[in-house]
């Protein structure tokens, strides 16, 4: 059977940012199959909906540039997938754009985050969180596989971080960082906030992540 491939770019804000990625998929599924799309599904004695999403989003983060890819066996429009799309998502899950996909998901390379730390004290954690950026490393514990254990280890994610910029707020500090996404080097918002706000715990009183833009190794949008 034939089908068309294409990529539905979504955000994921508000209280979105606390639905899992497995109940994303979940939400997704229903989503599609409550537009009507025709949709394309794995042959054999379990038939699948084919989807694929690109670097799932950890847990808590917000992001404007969320993509699934799907498939189809019928005609239908762009613009008709993503009326249908957003007439049956949740709040806060929105589509912004239907294409055919032109990248793999393997080809990202970078991720750009906003990083918002509210604080009582903004001055004084931002004099810390830059303190720790300036020096020569940036070492954090981080955990990985061996055989069947989990385990952790000390690296040092300087050398991944490609971009970063603070700014002072009256409540918080803003950080906007570029970092390595890739499968062998994907550093995640979570494991650089452990590395800038070491000591900080008393100073940060929450967090608002916010992903950006992904990106190809030219440096060019993921598309």
């Amino acid at each position: 059977m034939q089908f068309n491939e294409v990529r539905v770019f979504f955000t994921k804000t508000g209280m979105a940012k606390y639905i899992s990625h497995l109940d994303l998929m979940r939400c997704m599924t229903r989503a599609l199959r409550r537009a009507q799309i025709p949709l394309w599904y794995t042959e054999g004695f379990n038939p699948h909906l084919f989807m694929t999403f690109a670097r799932p989003l950890p847990l808590g983060v917000e992001s404007l540039c969320e993509s699934v890819d799907i498939r189809l066996v019928g005609e239908m429009t762009f613009r008709e997938i993503k009326t249908r799309l957003n007439d049956a998502l949740p709040r806060d899950i929105t589509v912004i754009s239907v294409a055919k996909p032109v990248h793999k998901p393997t080809e990202i390379a970078f991720a750009e985050y906003e990083i918002r730390l509210f604080s009582d004290d903004p001055a004084a954690l931002m004099k810390a969180v830059e303190a720790r950026f300036a020096a020569e490393t940036l070492p954090v514990q981080k955990k990985a596989k061996q055989g069947k254990r989990r385990v952790e280890k000390e690296v040092d994610i300087k050398p991944n971080i490609l971009a970063f910029e603070s700014s002072l707020q009256a409540d918080s500090v803003t950080l906007s960082v570029r970092v390595t996404a890739g499968d062998q080097n994907n550093v995640s918002p979570a494991l650089l906030l452990e590395a800038l706000t070491l000591n900080c715990s008393g100073v940060v009183k929450h967090t608002d992540i916010l992903k950006r833009r992904v990106l190809l190794q030219n440096g060019k949008t993921f598309c």
